[in-house]
């Protein structure tokens, strides 16, 4: 996909397939910048006709994996989201992230921008003020609050299933290749 800076781009809403734009690139960094992209949103700039997972613009710098303290990872996303977490109390200073662009793995507090980051001075009651799309008014802080958590809890449980299925594929992959020598298609 080509990188334009023009007003070219829409942005597919995992959560509910919609579709939002156009919009300029400058505001779709400002969206990822305050956690309102997730890891799975889409986004185009040729005029919808391929798509592209957010966090794969690297203008958006979403770079940061989360190491979720159930040990699940949450991401790729931004700083932002990091500081919406830790203001909620998801997570903690003690966190490892992962920066995907650079390699490393670290301790949030370690990481440059924890020093300056706000979430002292932000609460759950404040921190998802303004987050909503443009144009839906029927979003208020509180059911969107009640709609990211139960979002996140059922990413979180979906990525448990799926490693339960993964392993659970690996012990009957291993078991077809002890009984026949061979491996499946």
């Amino acid at each position: 996909m080509q990188i334009m800076a023009q007003a070219d781009w829409y942005i597919l809403k995992a959560e509910n397939r919609e579709v939002h734009g156009p919009i300029d690139l400058g505001q779709l960094r400002s969206w990822a910048a305050e956690a309102k992209i997730s890891p799975l949103d889409k986004v185009s700039n040729d005029g919808r006709e391929s798509w592209q997972r957010a966090p794969m613009v690297p203008e958006l710098q979403m770079d940061w994996l989360i190491e979720m303290p159930d040990n699940y990872l949450y991401g790729p996303t931004s700083v932002g989201t990091l500081q919406e977490f830790l203001a909620t109390g998801e997570i903690d200073e003690h966190v490892t992230v992962i920066n995907c662009r650079e390699g490393t793995i670290g301790r949030l507090s370690e990481q440059p921008f924890y020093s300056a980051s706000p979430q002292h001075m932000r609460s759950a009651d404040t921190v998802f003020q303004g987050t909503q799309m443009p144009g839906d008014p029927t979003v208020t802080d509180s059911t969107l609050k009640q709609r990211v958590a139960w979002l996140e809890k059922q990413v979180i449980e979906l990525q448990r299933d799926l490693g339960l299925a993964e392993e659970y594929n690996a012990y009957l992959r291993q078991q077809f290749i002890e009984a026949t020598g061979r491996s499946p298609l």
